[in-house]
């Protein structure tokens, strides 16, 4: 008789790195300099990272909504705030 078959770990590592990046996007992008060169790759990182996530949530491989729900937010937010910030820092 076999028993039961154990199933796989969830994968929520790239949700978890879309709120890490989100994280550090958004507390970086009030810096004018920083802002350009370490926020804006971080944010786009965390919202490409959560649609991945997200993707693997859908599939029922990850279990971890709403980490990458929150990073994905996060990492739109910061990208809004990049955008103020350089046009409040580089206009006439």
């Amino acid at each position: 008789m076999p028993g039961p078959e154990a199933l796989p770990p969830p994968r929520n590592g790239v949700g978890l790195a879309a709120l890490i990046l989100g994280i550090v996007a958004c507390a970086c992008s009030f810096i004018p300099f920083i802002s350009e060169f370490l926020a804006a790759p971080c944010a786009v990182a965390a919202v490409v990272a959560a649609f991945v996530g997200w993707d693997r949530i859908e599939r029922g491989v990850a279990t971890n909504r709403l980490d990458t729900l929150v990073g994905g937010i996060l990492g739109a937010l910061a990208l809004g705030v990049i955008a103020l910030v350089y046009l409040a820092t580089h206009s006439a």
